[in-house]
């Protein structure tokens, strides 16, 4: 999934950058061609734009990899899947203009002398800064979660590095094959000061090498491993 929507991503980023001269922007930054691409979707008009749900589909289908299923039924059953996962997708991309700026952007930032590094799957330009999107396709998690995930923290840190404006928003998109599920988030600077505490405590519990278990409710209903760990919450 990660691989069609960056290759979706480029696509966006190839349009906004083919034919500058000809393109103009309007509020907020948006540019006019692509409000038109939206007013023509929503008549049911029919134009030749690269950003459309069959070309979606197309990307799609390009990036499946059926050698990394054990037998051809879950190969089909995971490609159907994923084509009702890129047709929620382009339904929630459809909503308004977006302006991407970065796809699988990869970072690598000093935070108070620990190195932090990672991947931001979709970074969109506002009219404030910029916008974080993390896909996910587990089920969703709550909104106390979203407001205190660590790494939506480190992410908000990371794009400032990145892009020099400030993060104004952190989105966490839950694809299924029903619904699209978001949650919206931000951080405030007071917020980013105790994520680098907390990512401080963390590298001194390991440089101690104290690998005791902290397990706990929302983050042992995630793990991998609880099936067989001897303490996990759930």
């Amino acid at each position: 999934m990660h691989v069609a929507l960056k290759r979706w991503g480029e696509r966006e980023l190839g349009l906004g950058t083919k034919d500058k001269g000809q393109r103009t922007k309007g509020k907020g930054g948006v540019r006019e061609d692509q409000l038109l691409l939206f007013a023509k979707e929503q008549q049911g008009g029919s134009h030749d734009s690269k950003l459309t749900m069959q070309n979606l589909l197309e990307i799609w289908h390009q990036a499946f990899v059926f050698d990394t299923y054990p037998t051809r039924f879950e190969a089909d059953f995971a490609r159907t899947r994923g084509e009702a996962l890129m047709r929620q997708f382009f339904a929630w991309w459809s909503q308004s203009p977006r302006v991407v700026v970065g796809v699988e952007k990869g970072f690598s930032v000093d935070v108070d002398g620990v190195a932090v590094t990672g991947r931001l799957d979709r970074v969109e330009q506002t009219e404030q800064g910029v916008r974080i999107v993390d896909y996910k396709t587990t089920a969703p998690c709550t909104q106390a979660e979203a407001d205190g995930d660590l790494q939506l923290s480190l992410y908000a840190i990371a794009s400032e590095h990145l892009f020099e404006k400030p993060c104004t928003e952190l989105l966490l998109l839950f694809l299924s094959e029903g619904s699209v599920v978001e949650r919206r988030t931000a951080r405030s600077s007071s917020q980013l000061k105790d994520a680098r505490t907390q990512l401080k405590l963390i590298r001194e519990r390991m440089e101690a090498k104290d690998f005791r278990p902290t397990p706990s409710v929302p983050v042992c209903k995630r793990c991998l491993y609880r099936g067989i760990c001897d303490v996990a919450a759930v």
